[in-house]
């Protein structure tokens, strides 16, 4: 297993580290819209998700792989219906014709490092 890191996208406190690569299979930590230098999330919804796919392309990256080869995306919202359309909207133009499998629940516990967010993401990608 080898631990993937980037200063171009917020790390996590404590042991979590942001993906790790085992088998070609690469699986990214709970990922928000924050900046990583500030840790900052934007107040636009469609901004945040903006950031999130830009935090998710640079992990990819420092691991070798692009979001041609994520397969599957769990996807936590703080309101589904108020901001599924604006992450929905990023999320077609980032993937392109590309169609990773997803899921998309509600919650509003976020922990501590997601406390403003209103998007985390979850991703499993393969460079196998």
């Amino acid at each position: 297993m080898r631990i993937i890191r980037t200063d171009a996208a917020p790390t996590h406190t404590g042991p979590v580290p942001q993906a790790v690569e085992a088998g070609g299979w690469i699986h990214v930590s709970a990922l928000f819209g924050a900046h990583p230098d500030d840790h900052a999330i934007p107040e636009d919804a469609t901004a945040e998700a903006e950031q999130l796919f830009d935090n998710l392309e640079a992990i990819l990256a420092a691991a070798g792989a692009t979001l041609t080869d994520v397969v599957r995306v769990g996807i936590v919202m703080r309101a589904l219906q108020r901001d599924r359309p604006a992450f929905n909207q990023v999320w077609a133009r980032r993937f392109g014709d590309h169609r990773p499998a997803r899921s998309a629940i509600e919650s509003t516990d976020f922990g501590r490092a997601g406390e403003h967010a209103r998007f985390m993401v979850e991703v499993a990608a393969y460079r196998g």
